[in-house]
């Protein structure tokens, strides 16, 4: 089982997940063309996709040319919670490529659990993913750090979290109030500080291998402070850290197995 980022941020987002039966593309928030040469570019074949799974139906999460490209890499159904279906449907993507799944599912031999966050009006989806014993989990977009995220969370081996702004550089960026409001105000992203609590106390719950960091702000973020914080507040896991960006994928990260049943012992 490995994990591949392919991209983050506010022009588009897709999470590769490699697991024995296949490949998941959780979002497709590039175009069909350019998830292919992404994925090549990192040794993945496009046609070992089976199944894309979406957060929540903002564009830079479900890039419109998906809807014109069914074929070929577009082939695999389209994995929607039942509260984001009406939303997709609007967007022209057909019912007969649509799959809803209210509850846990499985895919490509991975089996998906879904957690709700409070993002915007529709909301967005945190998943834990396992494999077997390995297990990763996923979230972006998930406006604060609900009662229960973090218990969710534990158990993975690899935590994929967006860490979207830093609250400075967010004040003081020329954004309108009200945008820096709906970012700031509980429905919006996380900031640094805030993902980096949850990954602490994921840590702790079950230690981590690996954190990947999401959707970074290009105007209202850094690698470099980013690190800096992690460095400072939480060295033995800054060791740990990779950064996501918006132009090129990440490294693919293997997932180890894990403890069958080590969260019921650990927490």
């Amino acid at each position: 089982m490995r994990v591949c980022v392919l991209g983050s941020g506010s022009s588009g987002n897709c999470t590769l997940v490699e697991g024995p039966g296949g490949i998941v593309l959780l979002d497709a928030g590039f175009s069909p063309r350019e998830t292919r040469r992404r994925m090549e570019s990192s040794g993945f074949r496009p046609a070992d996709v089976g199944a894309v799974v979406l957060t929540h139906p903002d564009s830079d999460h479900l890039h419109s040319g998906w809807t014109r490209a069914l074929g070929g890499l577009a082939g695999p159904r389209l994995v929607v919670r039942p509260r984001h279906a009406a939303a997709v449907g609007s967007m022209g993507y057909l019912p007969a490529w649509i799959d809803e799944e209210a509850g846990a599912f499985e895919r490509c031999g991975l089996s998906f659990e879904a957690f709700p966050l409070p993002h915007d009006s529709l909301g967005s989806t945190a998943f834990r993913i396992r494999g077997g014993t390995r297990v990763a989990a996923h979230a972006t977009d998930c406006g604060r750090a609900t009662r229960g995220l973090a218990e969710f969370l534990a158990g993975a081996d690899v935590l994929m979290l967006e860490s979207n702004y830093d609250p400075p550089l967010q004040r003081a960026s020329g954004r309108s109030p009200y945008l820096i409001d709906r970012i700031m105000g509980g429905n919006g992203h996380l900031s640094n500080e805030q993902a980096l609590s949850i990954a602490v106390e994921v840590d702790r719950l079950h230690p981590l291998g690996a954190v990947v960091l999401l959707h970074l702000s290009r105007q209202c973020n850094c690698p470099s402070i980013v690190e800096r914080l992690w460095t400072e507040r939480a060295p033995a896991l800054a060791t740990r850290l990779v950064v996501s960006g918006q132009h090129a994928p990440t490294r693919p990260v293997e997932v180890a197995a894990r403890a069958e049943h080590a969260t019921l012992f650990d927490a």
